[in-house]
């Protein structure tokens, strides 16, 4: 299974308790989840909504139901613990559901204590093109404006995750177009956010280890990249991974 996460739950939890805030000036085209934590918090039960299909060219039937599973308020915003469930042809993908899970429960847990609720909010989105299901995950510390994403493609045949290069392909683009793109937005994204953002690191990231391509919500082709932060910033020295819009050249838009 391909994912991207370039900081451990661990990390930002350190950063937490290091003083980190939820009021660091954001760049506009970075959304975040950050949210400050408050007495009153709500438990509410499973709740599954229905995510609007991709425009699909596959074979399969896909749908993904966004399924909360713990939803904190602080008494403006709603912050959701929420996971995915996939659906093909009419049957739960049980085994990717387990897995994907079981994966935001260990990395990304929104946690009660008392009247406190701490940890991350999680969003999901997911695309279709081709036999390629992509299902992002971003995931928003909840007392920090920390957040990152990861990325998992599927071979909607097979359930089974499919190797980057394989995405690439089906993209139409070689190894070296897509990194060379991946170079121009990164170069674009970091310049015009340079107080934040350490673009020669980041530029040092554009390899498979650290960058995977995917299906956008409207079946577009995507790029996660792993992004470092400043070194003087509130997350010197950490890095989180972005998406962006490979036919825009921009942050992608996953809602």
């Amino acid at each position: 299974m391909k994912k991207l996460k370039l900081i451990s739950s661990a990390l930002c939890l350190s950063l937490l308790a290091t003083g980190c805030v939820s009021n660091q000036k954001t760049p506009a085209a970075d959304p975040t989840t950050a949210a400050t934590t408050a007495a009153a918090t709500t438990q509410a039960p499973a709740e599954a909504t229905t995510a609007a299909p991709a425009e699909s060219k596959a074979s399969h039937q896909v749908s993904v139901d966004i399924v909360k599973k713990m939803t904190y308020s602080d008494g403006t915003n709603e912050y959701n613990s929420v996971e995915p469930q996939i659906i093909v042809d009419g049957k739960a993908a049980t085994e990717l559901n387990k897995e994907l899970s079981s994966y935001i429960e260990k990395n990304y847990p929104m946690k009660k204590d008392g009247n406190n609720v701490d940890g991350y909010s999680t969003q999901i989105a997911w695309g279709v093109k081709d036999n390629i299901l992509s299902i992002v995950i971003k995931a928003g510390a909840m007392d920090c404006d920390y957040f990152t994403h990861d990325v998992f493609n599927y071979d909607l045949d097979t359930l089974k995750a499919i190797d980057d290069k394989e995405v690439t392909k089906i993209l139409g683009m070689t190894d070296d177009e897509l990194f060379n793109k991946a170079k121009d937005i990164v170069t674009k994204f970091c310049s015009e956010r340079k107080d934040s953002y350490d673009l020669e690191k980041s530029l040092a990231s554009i390899n498979y280890d650290k960058l995977t391509p995917f299906i956008l919500p409207d079946g577009k082709p995507g790029v996660a990249c792993s992004i470092a932060y400043g070194k003087d910033g509130q997350f010197g020295g950490s890095e989180g991974v972005r998406t962006f819009n490979l036919t825009s050249m921009e942050a992608a838009s996953l809602s």
